[in-house]
């Protein structure tokens, strides 16, 4: 696969070495429960960075031109798709990987293919993965980390957890719009926040991409659905204080009436 050559369309403000795009793993193709480990195959050309993500985040979106067809996995049940290792998605691990650099102990919650437990064993100290599904643990969970098999919320809700994790790799939802962020990310933020403070560095996929849609409704004067308690029209700096310090005592001071903390039932483990 030669990824030395990128169709975009300006000049692109992040550096991608070619180096990130071959995949980690190397699964067979199989099947358990009602999940699947399929092998499929990218022709020509792949995105690098998606239309949607670069409008998120105010990027040029990138592709790369293949010389020979790709071979990827995809990793799906009877609703779809959960993940690939397409160089869109491997992008997105090392991107975050450059960004939070996680050391010490790291919480990866959602297995999914294994892609990003396996880089994390590789620079971490400790590693412990939090799958609710027991196929996908099955087809997809390797030694080099520790694996439990719970609902990430029934595991954070545990405050006995000792020591605590330095770094929290969220990727448990399959959507990437602002309900999402509001239903899922938030709420996960939210509750570690809650518990440790500031101190632990916590990535959760795909959250720029959905930022930028609730930024949107955040910075206008429209407000619905999520948006009814706040003001209208919220400046940037506002916006990315809203967004800084979720779960933080100042932040539930001044918000957290607008949104209430529900309790979260785990899901039962399938």
């Amino acid at each position: 696969m030669d990824l030395s050559q990128f169709s975009m369309g300006t000049k692109l403000p992040l550096k991608i070495p070619a180096a990130w795009y071959p995949s980690p793993i190397n699964l067979p193709e199989r099947k358990a429960g009602k999940v699947y480990v399929k092998h499929r195959y990218a022709l020509d050309k792949t995105p690098i960075i998606g239309l949607r993500q670069a409008f998120a985040r105010g990027i040029q979106p990138a592709s790369a031109m293949l010389k020979e067809p790709l071979r990827y996995h995809e990793l799906s049940d009877k609703n779809g798709v959960w993940m690939t290792d397409l160089p869109e998605e491997l992008f997105q691990i090392e991107e975050a990987l450059a960004m939070i650099k996680p050391s010490g102990r790291v919480l990866v919650a959602g297995l999914g293919l294994g892609i990003m437990a396996k880089r994390c064993a590789q620079i971490a100290k400790h590693v412990t993965v939090v799958e609710i599904n027991k196929q996908i643990i099955k087809l997809c969970a390797a030694p080099f980390y520790k694996t439990v098999r719970a609902d990430i919320f029934d595991y954070l809700n545990q405050h006995d957890i000792d020591p605590a994790f330095s770094h929290y790799i969220l990727d448990t939802w399959r959507g990437t719009g602002e309900t999402t962020w509001w239903e899922e990310v938030l709420p996960l933020r939210r509750l570690i926040r809650n518990i440790h403070g500031a101190k632990p560095k916590i990535h959760c996929w795909a959250e720029d991409i959905m930022q930028g849609q609730v930024s949107v409704n955040l910075l206008g004067p429209h407000r619905h659905w999520h948006y009814t308690e706040f003001p209208p029209s919220m400046s940037k700096k506002e916006v990315a204080w809203f967004f800084k310090n979720i779960g933080l005592p100042e932040w539930e001071k001044r918000y957290g009436h607008m949104i209430p903390m529900i309790p979260r039932k785990g899901r039962d483990l399938p």
